[in-house]
């Protein structure tokens, strides 16, 4: 799946998947599973987007209850028709030739309906070969401005040099980063990788973009907000963390217009994209209280409230959460440039493992020179026992944050919003 600009991808979005853009009410059951999994999903868990392999290699993958059998893609042709799927996690011998492969696994009902699938790139390469491969952005993706690369080699490269139509825009070594800001925006662009081991190029790998326009976000009282109430959450394990789809995630007890819509557990645990929405909740509410408004977000009733909310839950992988959900409905508006954001802004974050995070920002992690290398933030999660501030870092392994699935959102004050 190539990486769309937010504006992109919401059009593809609604034209292949109407429901997705829709007002019809979601529900409260309509709720996100261990992993941002649903019962139609599927996963693959091995190998991770960008891996290198040796073929053959085994594909491991998850299936929600309501998949029965699956199917692989290379290159948009099938190469693995039809399996059942026996369990819940299942494994698929796979042989492809050397090279770059973009994979996809397909996730069927019984009557071949297709469901959901998931899509990565491989890169196929005997175990003596030099290769090198840009694990990020996907070829044929749409990207905003700048543009974050990360490419990954074998082990006898010590030097990487990135090009932009035969332009040099960077040098890094593999498992590194490089951030170019382009020029021209709107129109496709071939990216090349040069590996070079000492003074002799031993290997190239080529995608080809679309850099589209990044945003240029206003400042937001909404942020200071934010972190006023967040700072007045516990980290001592008070709320600890739970993936349970039968609760919103929140900590505590949310209501709109009087009406019951989050009901926390007793043992106030919650999970990540249910705190985040919990504290955008919690901060408008305030807001609206200290300016004498109605108490309606932008004028939502309690059905396309829950609407809303599923939108911030994340309805597909790879999918921007917050930023969808506060574009959507007039709310605040996506940042695409690292340097942009601020502590406050909400963000919604994938590994290369295709394993998401829904976060507040706090600050960036950075190198002995100043670039950025990851991302510290607040949110609750498992290693942290609940609530907490964690790091996590770009970079080519499963664990990695891929910075083409970085998606923040800026949320307005009232006096900002716009009609939906």
């Amino acid at each position: 799946m190539g990486t769309l600009s937010h504006g992109s991808m919401l059009l593809a979005l609604c034209a292949f998947l109407p429901a997705a853009c829709d007002r019809e009410p979601a529900g409260r059951t309509d709720l996100p599973g261990e992993g941002f999994q649903r019962d139609g999903d599927v996963r693959v868990t091995a190998p991770a987007n960008g891996d290198t392999v040796a073929s053959p290699f085994v594909l491991a993958f998850t299936a929600g209850d309501d998949v029965s059998q699956v199917s692989l893609e290379a290159d948009g042709a099938v190469v693995i028709a039809a399996k059942a799927v026996i369990r819940l996690d299942g494994e698929l011998q796979v042989s492809l030739d050397d090279g770059r492969h973009r994979l996809a696994l397909v996730g069927a009902d019984g009557q071949g309906t297709e469901l959901s699938r998931h899509e990565l790139t491989v890169r196929v390469a005997g175990e003596d070969s030099s290769w090198v491969t840009i694990v990020s952005p996907a070829d044929g993706a749409e990207v905003d401005n700048p543009v974050r690369f990360v490419v990954d080699a074998s082990s006898d490269v010590d030097a990487i040099s990135l090009f932009a139509d035969d332009w040099e825009i960077g040098a890094t070594q593999p498992g590194g980063m490089v951030s170019y800001e382009f020029e021209g925006t709107g129109y496709e662009r071939e990216i090349q990788a040069r590996a070079f081991d000492g003074d002799s190029l031993v290997a190239t790998d080529q995608v080809s973009i679309t850099v589209q326009e990044g945003t240029e976000p206003i400042d937001s009282d909404f942020n200071a907000v934010t972190m006023s109430l967040l700072e007045g959450y516990p980290t001592d394990g008070t709320h600890d963390y739970l993936w349970d789809g039968s609760y919103a995630g929140t900590t505590r007890d949310i209501y709109y217009l009087d009406t019951l819509v989050a009901e926390g557990r007793a043992d106030q645990s919650c999970y990540c994209v249910g705190i985040t929405w919990e504290l955008y909740m919690r901060a408008y509410q305030q807001i609206e209280a200290s300016s004498g408004g109605d108490g309606s977000l932008n004028e939502m009733d309690v059905s396309e409230l829950y609407d809303f909310r599923t939108d911030w839950y994340v309805r597909d992988l790879w999918g921007a959460g917050a930023a969808d959900a506060v574009e959507l409905w007039g709310l605040g508006e996506e940042v695409t440039d690292l340097a942009d954001l601020q502590p406050g802004d909400f963000v919604q974050f994938w590994r290369n493992s295709g394993s998401g995070h829904s976060v507040i920002f706090i600050d960036w992690e950075t190198d002995g020179d100043g670039a950025i290398t990851g991302m510290y933030y607040w949110s609750c999660q498992g290693s942290t026992d609940g609530l907490g501030y964690l790091s996590e870092y770009f970079g080519t392994g499963g664990s990695s944050i891929d910075p083409s699935y970085l998606f923040a959102a800026r949320a307005w004050m009232p006096l900002d919003w716009l009609p939906w």
